[in-house]
């Protein structure tokens, strides 16, 4: 009996390997410290992704990790295995030691960089207690870490020992005829009753004048019912001109012609036949082998193959932005903080206040362009809240129609008995935002924009095209200009960072690769439809959420004031830590300031009363920023607690999304946001005080 592949639900949130199934469970359980790959926990992303892909797998598919080759594998790989011991964990060496000096060469090329693709290749393996030869159509991938080094390799596989043997058997139907001519006849009736493969006789009109049984079996048209009618009658309408000309070449004087078609089965549905024919004594010869199978294989390895990549990229570039973003948001965090306290200085001098306003205009944008960046590569903390989009998006309307001008005509349909969704609602209005003005852009700022809203489900059929998203319900915003569209070659690249079609000062080329990062990470998918002359569709998919629609309450304006308290600055930059204590001094707090987190819980422990910590998330040091906060709030009951950082890195936003109860104020951040956000929290603090 074959093994229940894994199912399509995940396992709880959290949990590694992220798939169900019952190899993914093995995996969990398995004492991998045994092993040269270590404890679980320690496994790195790049061996945790590669792992998590394999076992959400439905195709036979094996990782080998290390220089021991350590061999993990998924439920559809099991049958491959037969009665072998239990393979997990174990050297893949070992394994197959019986095909060992067959399969090293091959594995050793993957090991070096290099990918390989071979068709029914002969294996002699032992996997019943007996040797058999067997064959397998497989590829070899290298699996690279985040600095392109390889560490692994997948072995994707599909036993094709059965259609080996079925093309053997062909081989030796065809040998049989040519050694027998005397006995053609018998042989060819024999041949002509037994194959699977599609057999037909054509007049050089392409009329069918008989068909083998394998019409019935293959397409379930019974031999009778198919003679004296067109051959074209059957085929799919797209290829019937491609038959007919190969048909045609056979009458012109071309022996042997080779072509594809679809061919309806009585029931409606289609079959891929790649055909063989001949033409003989005013007639025509053809077999038909049927190919949907391995088409279909084919096409789903490189899928896979596909997925794996942009993991892989998506883990690079996410580690290269993060890296990026944090030293580049602690350089515009100390630019814009000096830049508010020397406009203290210039108030009142008008040439010093403007030079002051345009520098902090250009911290602005280049804060938002590393925004921009790591929502690209999926890495900027989310804030998601159970929306009702459809009341989201009809409140936004008067600010699109001031965005996009009095030339656009703006339309809004919302389906009604629309679900909710749990999303970013800033992200949602920002991924609208960009949306329309790039349709604007792409109307000459004259036309119509349509923004839609409803209910939509993804179905497997779908998922199978789209290899990142999973089946289920969903909430569809879809966005439609008039305006020029797109040829292929452009829309292919139009999520790809920095790339634009604008003149040169015109965009970044970051947005749609912003809201293209901000859907993924939300769980969702995007699609794009765009034609030349015919104007552009984006699609965005967000999972559907059955809770109810979070209300929040627009906060009340508040003045900009200071106070007394005690704060703990924790920063390792000194010039942003320098900056960061003027500013909170110049708003009369009391200043403690520290340089790791080490060095900050050292502070707290020697007994001094603090009302806040303001730690940056990301410093040096065996003590992490959350650990000290934890630590704190235990031996100061009652403690607010502030993060700050240019990038997370995971220590407080997990899934893409802040960790509940974590306040987080990003840097670069202004004067006032650093004031408003230290007040609020410290006036907390006191409300959560006082007896109720």
């Amino acid at each position: 009996m074959t093994p229940a592949l894994n199912d399509e639900n995940p396992a709880p949130a959290g949990v590694f390997p992220a798939h169900s199934g019952m190899m993914s469970e093995q995996v969990r359980q398995f004492d991998w410290s045994q092993t040269s790959l270590g404890a679980i926990e320690t496994w790195p992303a790049c061996l945790r992704i590669a792992c998590d892909m394999i076992l959400a797998s439905h195709f036979p598919k094996c990782l080998l990790w290390g220089p021991d080759r350590i061999t993990i594998y998924n439920d559809a790989f099991r049958p491959i295995l037969g009665q072998k011991p239990e393979a997990l964990g174990r050297s893949f060496a070992d394994v197959w030691h019986e095909a060992w000096d067959t399969l090293e060469p091959v594995v050793d090329r993957a090991y070096a960089g290099e990918a390989t693709y071979i068709e029914d290749f002969p294996l002699p393996v032992n996997r019943s207690g007996f040797m058999e030869e067997a064959f397998f159509t497989f590829c070899y991938s290298p699996v690279r870490d985040e600095t392109g080094q390889v560490q692994g390799m997948v072995d994707t596989v599909i036993e094709t020992t059965g259609k080996v043997a079925a093309q053997r058997q062909l081989s030796q139907f065809a040998e049989g005829l040519s050694r027998q001519v005397a006995e053609r006849t018998a042989d060819r009736d024999r041949m002509w009753r037994l194959a699977t493969d599609l057999m037909m006789v054509l007049d050089t009109q392409a009329l069918i004048l008989a068909g083998n049984p394998a019409w019935t079996a293959m397409l379930g048209w019974p031999a009778e019912q198919i003679a004296g009618r067109a051959f074209t009658d059957l085929l799919h309408e797209s290829d019937r001109e491609a038959a007919a000309a190969a048909l045609q070449a056979l009458s012109a004087g071309t022996t042997t012609a080779r072509f594809e078609s679809r061919l309806r089965h009585r029931e409606g549905h289609w079959r891929l036949i790649m055909w063989t024919a001949v033409q003989d004594e005013g007639r025509i010869h053809a077999v038909g082998r049927d190919m949907t199978a391995e088409r279909e294989a084919a096409e789903a390895l490189q899928r896979s193959e596909a997925a794996l990549y942009q993991s892989q990229k998506m883990e690079s570039v996410g580690q290269l932005t993060g890296g990026v973003a944090h030293d580049f948001n602690n350089l515009l965090q100390v630019v814009a903080g000096n830049l508010q306290l020397l406009a203290r200085l210039a108030a009142g001098n008008e040439r010093g206040e403007k030079h002051v306003a345009n520098a902090m205009a250009a911290v602005s944008r280049g804060a938002r362009l590393t925004k921009h960046l790591l929502a690209f590569a999926r890495r900027q903390p989310l804030e998601p809240k159970v929306v009702n989009i459809g009341r989201f998006v009809s409140g936004m309307d008067d600010m699109l129609r001031r965005t996009l001008g009095e030339s656009i005509e703006v339309e809004t349909v919302v389906a009604g008995g629309l679900w909710n969704t749990l999303a970013d609602p800033s992200q949602v209005e920002n991924a609208l935002l960009n949306l329309a003005i790039n349709a604007r852009d792409a109307m000459n700022g004259a036309g119509r924009l349509t923004v839609e809203v409803g209910n939509a489900v993804l179905d497997e059929a779908y998922v199978r095209q789209h290899a990142e998203i999973q089946p289920g319900q969903y909430v569809l915003l879809a966005v439609t200009d008039t305006g020029s569209g797109m040829p292929a070659e452009i829309l292919a690249k139009v999520f790809d960072p920095f790339f634009t079609t604008k003149a040169e000062g015109k965009g970044s080329g970051l947005g749609l690769s912003m809201v293209y990062g901000f859907v993924r990470q939300s769980g969702g998918h995007v699609k794009i439809y765009s034609e030349l002359g015919h104007g552009t569709t984006v699609k965005l998919y967000l999972p559907r959420a059955t809770q109810a629609e979070d209300v929040v309450a627009p906060e009340a304006p508040r003045e900009i004031v200071g106070g007394e308290e005690t704060i703990l600055v924790a920063e390792d930059d000194d010039e942003v830590r320098a900056t960061v204590v003027e500013m909170l001094e110049g708003l009369g707090y009391r200043v403690l300031q520290a340089r790791d987190a080490a060095s900050a819980l050292a502070i707290v422990e020697s007994g001094m009363d603090i009302q806040l910590l303001f730690t940056d998330v990301v410093m040096p040091g065996p003590l992490r920023s959350p650990e000290l906060a934890r630590q704190a709030r235990q031996r100061l009951p009652g403690l607010a607690v502030l993060f700050t950082s240019g990038y997370t890195q995971n220590a407080i936003v997990h899934g893409g999304r802040l960790d509940a109860g974590v306040e987080l104020l990003g840097k670069p951040y202004t004067h006032d946001a650093l004031a408003l956000r230290i007040r609020r929290l410290l006036d907390q603090r006191l409300l959560a005080k006082v007896p109720g």
